[in-house]
């Protein structure tokens, strides 16, 4: 799903991130629904290192709930269809079988 063009996010790997950080669009969004203030959210995510960027990133959900939402929803979608295509059974399976073999992960 494409978003508004915003200098406080980028694009990037499938996903929207806090520009020149790795701090995700879902971490903002989510910590704004439950309440979160900016100074908690700058202490939960150190990677941010500016808080105009937060405020601008916080500013963008707000300006484009429905896009945000369906952005939100699209990427629970998603990460769904990957945890059926490699279940949490298969996974630890395949790290536990690396790990007895001494093999490094992929």
């Amino acid at each position: 799903m494409q978003l508004p063009p915003s200098e406080f996010l980028e694009s990037r790997e499938g996903g929207y991130y806090v520009t020149g950080t790795r701090v995700s669009l879902e971490s903002v969004a989510y910590a704004l629904r439950r309440g979160e203030e900016i100074e908690e959210i700058l202490a939960d995510f150190p990677a941010i290192t500016s808080r105009d960027n937060l405020a601008g990133v916080m500013q963008f959900v707000r300006d484009h709930t429905r896009d945000v939402d369906a952005y939100l929803t699209e990427s629970e979608r998603e990460w769904e269809n990957s945890r059926k295509l490699n279940p949490p059974e298969l996974v630890d399976k395949a790290r536990s079988y690396r790990q007895s073999k001494g093999l490094k992960s992929a």
